[in-house]
């Protein structure tokens, strides 16, 4: 009978431990749209300068659009320091936006290799700039609620 409890409980004890153990084992996964995507995918250390001046020799006429200019702002805010574009207002967010879908209109009417590299390029840049104000925002909405 004796041996029996003890069993019982060396079973019990080991079930509970591998229970913790799978509880500190958790693993995070990152989905942000960059995840997957090597470096050269976006427009960062330095390939940012290299796309405004492909697009100046190819799609000049854009280059004094304001919408080019708000682009290329926030792209190169986001390379000097990614948590700075966070600070944006949401006016600034809009535009944006509505930026980078006329960059990539624009590249997409190019139909070169060069353009389709550099509106994929533009693509992931704005959608991981995107993820950040996503991610951003539904976490000070969390920290509001508690």
């Amino acid at each position: 009978m004796k041996s029996r409890v003890i069993f019982a409980s060396l079973i019990l004890g080991l079930g509970l431990a591998t229970t913790q153990a799978d509880a500190a084992t958790t693993t995070y996964t990152d989905d942000s749209p960059a995840a997957n995507k090597p470096a050269s995918a976006m427009l960062v250390n330095g390939s940012e300068k290299q796309f405004a001046s492909y697009f100046e020799q190819r799609v000049a006429k854009s280059m004094h659009n304001t919408n080019w200019q708000s682009f290329m702002s926030v792209v190169s805010l986001f390379n000097q320091n990614p948590v700075a574009v966070l600070t944006l207002s949401p006016a600034d967010r809009v535009k944006f936006n509505e930026a980078a879908a006329q960059v990539n209109n624009q590249l997409a009417k190019q139909k070169t290799a060069d353009a389709s590299r550099w509106m994929n390029q533009a693509s992931y840049t704005a959608r991981m700039i995107n993820f950040l104000w996503n991610q951003s925002q539904e976490a000070s909405e969390v920290s509001e609620v508690q």
